[in-house]
């Protein structure tokens, strides 16, 4: 994400291992979640504060929705681990706009 913001967002990253790709996103995922919700794997699926991830803007939430996209756009088949990222992030978004 970082590199992408740093281009100015133009165009998609080139993803050369798309495993690798995922499960640095899990881990992002994870470090941006509230520090209730990362104490624990898997990461609970409680009510909480959700301030720390309700950021509008270009830097804000669009990021993990645009780096699921990528993500999927590279897997040949849908996964396990981008089921389980997309499950858990609509989720989220579920009790931030509950």
């Amino acid at each position: 994400v970082g590199a992408w913001v740093q281009r100015a967002r133009k165009g998609a990253p080139d993803i050369r291992d798309v495993e690798t790709f995922g499960k640095t996103w899990m881990a992002w995922w994870r470090d941006i979640n509230p520090p209730w919700r990362k104490a624990a794997t898997p990461m609970p699926r409680t009510d909480g504060d959700w301030a720390s991830l309700d950021l509008p803007g270009p830097n804000g939430f669009l990021n993990v929705l645009v780096c699921l996209k990528w993500w999927r756009e590279r897997l040949d088949q849908e996964s396990p681990a981008w089921r389980e990222g997309v499950e858990d992030v609509l989720w989220v978004l579920k009790r931030m706009n509950g």
